[in-house]
Protein backbone atom coordinates (compact mmCIF):
# COMPACT_ATOMS: atom_id res chain seq x y z
CA UNK A 1 0.00 0.00 0.00
CA UNK A 2 1.32 2.89 -1.01
CA UNK A 3 2.16 5.52 2.00
CA UNK A 4 1.06 9.52 2.06
CA UNK A 5 1.68 12.01 4.54
CA UNK A 6 -1.34 14.08 5.73
CA UNK A 7 -1.49 17.48 6.48
CA UNK A 8 -3.29 19.58 9.08
CA UNK A 9 -6.01 20.20 6.49
CA UNK A 10 -7.36 17.16 6.30
CA UNK A 11 -7.76 16.37 10.11
CA UNK A 12 -9.26 19.66 10.84
CA UNK A 13 -12.10 19.74 7.87
CA UNK A 14 -12.42 15.94 9.11
CA UNK A 15 -13.17 16.69 12.67
CA UNK A 16 -15.24 20.02 12.40
CA UNK A 17 -17.15 19.42 9.03
CA UNK A 18 -17.04 15.60 9.16
CA UNK A 19 -15.54 15.68 5.69
CA UNK A 20 -15.11 11.43 4.13
CA UNK A 21 -11.35 12.18 2.86
CA UNK A 22 -9.67 11.20 5.91
CA UNK A 23 -12.03 7.70 5.45
CA UNK A 24 -11.03 7.66 1.85
CA UNK A 25 -7.47 7.91 2.42
CA UNK A 26 -7.15 5.07 5.05
CA UNK A 27 -8.59 2.82 2.60
CA UNK A 28 -6.27 3.50 0.16
CA UNK A 29 -3.01 4.75 1.49
CA UNK A 30 -0.81 3.94 4.52
CA UNK A 31 -0.97 7.12 7.05
CA UNK A 32 1.64 9.25 7.93
CA UNK A 33 1.76 12.39 10.05
CA UNK A 34 4.79 13.73 12.43
CA UNK A 35 3.62 15.17 15.73
CA UNK A 36 3.55 19.17 14.49
CA UNK A 37 0.53 18.22 12.49
CA UNK A 38 -1.68 17.07 15.67
CA UNK A 39 -0.58 20.34 17.23
CA UNK A 40 -1.66 22.04 14.29
CA UNK A 41 -5.00 20.26 13.63
CA UNK A 42 -5.81 20.71 17.30
CA UNK A 43 -5.19 24.18 17.51
CA UNK A 44 -7.02 25.00 14.44
CA UNK A 45 -9.58 23.04 15.33
CA UNK A 46 -10.17 25.01 18.82
CA UNK A 47 -9.66 28.00 16.59
CA UNK A 48 -12.81 27.10 14.44
CA UNK A 49 -14.72 26.58 17.66
CA UNK A 50 -14.28 29.41 19.19
CA UNK A 51 -15.28 31.12 15.97
CA UNK A 52 -19.12 29.11 16.05
CA UNK A 53 -18.67 29.65 19.45
CA UNK A 54 -18.84 33.71 19.52
CA UNK A 55 -18.80 34.53 15.69
CA UNK A 56 -15.29 36.14 15.71
CA UNK A 57 -11.77 34.11 17.29
CA UNK A 58 -8.60 34.99 18.11
CA UNK A 59 -5.69 33.41 20.30
CA UNK A 60 -6.96 35.02 23.25
CA UNK A 61 -10.38 34.48 23.32
CA UNK A 62 -9.77 30.76 22.37
CA UNK A 63 -7.30 30.55 25.38
CA UNK A 64 -10.20 32.50 27.54
CA UNK A 65 -13.64 30.39 26.20
CA UNK A 66 -11.36 27.58 26.67
CA UNK A 67 -10.13 28.10 30.55
CA UNK A 68 -14.17 29.06 31.02
CA UNK A 69 -15.81 26.42 29.40
CA UNK A 70 -13.94 23.35 28.24
CA UNK A 71 -17.36 21.47 27.38
CA UNK A 72 -17.84 23.50 24.49
CA UNK A 73 -14.57 22.06 22.67
CA UNK A 74 -15.88 18.54 23.94
CA UNK A 75 -16.00 17.16 20.56
CA UNK A 76 -12.47 18.44 19.53
CA UNK A 77 -10.94 17.18 22.72
CA UNK A 78 -12.72 13.69 21.96
CA UNK A 79 -11.52 14.01 18.52
CA UNK A 80 -7.71 14.38 19.21
CA UNK A 81 -7.72 11.97 22.57
CA UNK A 82 -9.60 9.06 21.44
CA UNK A 83 -10.65 9.11 17.62
CA UNK A 84 -6.81 9.84 16.38
CA UNK A 85 -5.14 8.02 19.28
CA UNK A 86 -7.43 4.81 17.99
CA UNK A 87 -6.13 5.24 14.36
CA UNK A 88 -2.33 5.15 15.71
CA UNK A 89 -3.43 2.67 18.12
CA UNK A 90 -4.78 -0.42 15.08
CA UNK A 91 -1.93 0.86 12.85
CA UNK A 92 -3.56 2.75 10.41
CA UNK A 93 -2.18 6.11 11.30
CA UNK A 94 2.39 6.30 11.95
CA UNK A 95 3.66 9.57 13.66
CA UNK A 96 7.08 10.26 12.35
CA UNK A 97 9.59 11.31 14.83
CA UNK A 98 11.14 15.14 13.91
CA UNK A 99 14.67 15.78 14.64
CA UNK A 100 17.31 18.51 14.75
CA UNK A 101 17.99 17.90 10.84
CA UNK A 102 14.33 18.10 9.83
CA UNK A 103 13.80 21.28 11.68
CA UNK A 104 17.16 23.17 10.35
CA UNK A 105 16.14 21.53 6.78
CA UNK A 106 12.70 23.44 7.39
CA UNK A 107 13.81 26.86 7.70
CA UNK A 108 16.05 26.25 3.97
CA UNK A 109 12.59 24.90 2.47
CA UNK A 110 10.41 27.21 3.69
CA UNK A 111 12.89 29.79 2.01
CA UNK A 112 13.01 27.99 -0.93
CA UNK A 113 9.24 27.23 -1.56
CA UNK A 114 7.69 30.14 0.12
CA UNK A 115 6.15 28.37 3.05
CA UNK A 116 5.32 29.21 6.27
CA UNK A 117 7.12 27.43 9.11
CA UNK A 118 5.08 24.40 9.78
CA UNK A 119 4.68 23.89 5.97
CA UNK A 120 8.05 23.71 5.69
CA UNK A 121 8.42 21.49 8.68
CA UNK A 122 6.03 18.88 6.91
CA UNK A 123 7.79 19.39 3.41
CA UNK A 124 11.18 18.64 4.86
CA UNK A 125 9.56 15.84 7.14
CA UNK A 126 8.63 14.05 3.81
CA UNK A 127 11.61 14.95 2.00
CA UNK A 128 13.78 13.35 5.30
CA UNK A 129 11.33 10.07 4.86
CA UNK A 130 11.50 9.82 1.47
CA UNK A 131 7.57 10.48 1.38
CA UNK A 132 6.72 11.59 -2.30
CA UNK A 133 2.77 12.03 -1.46
CA UNK A 134 0.82 14.65 0.20
CA UNK A 135 -2.85 14.31 1.49
CA UNK A 136 -3.68 18.60 1.83
CA UNK A 137 -6.24 20.93 0.76
CA UNK A 138 -3.46 23.53 0.97
CA UNK A 139 -2.71 24.56 -2.40
CA UNK A 140 0.97 26.32 -0.70
CA UNK A 141 2.08 22.57 -0.86
CA UNK A 142 2.09 22.43 -5.30
CA UNK A 143 4.91 24.66 -5.09
CA UNK A 144 7.24 22.24 -3.32
CA UNK A 145 8.79 19.93 -6.75
CA UNK A 146 9.47 16.68 -4.73
CA UNK A 147 6.11 16.22 -3.16
CA UNK A 148 3.33 15.18 -5.37
CA UNK A 149 -0.21 16.53 -3.99
CA UNK A 150 -3.10 13.58 -3.84
CA UNK A 151 -6.17 14.74 -4.95
CA UNK A 152 -8.70 13.92 -2.50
Amino acid sequence: MDEVFVDSSVFVTHCMAGDSTLIKLLKSFKLLISPNVIEESFYKSMYLRTETIHGRTGKYLLRDTYKRDKNAYRGVYQYFHEFIPKLIEAGELRVLPINAEIVLDSVKISWEYSLLPNDALIAATCKHYGIKKIATFDEDFKRVDFLEVVEV
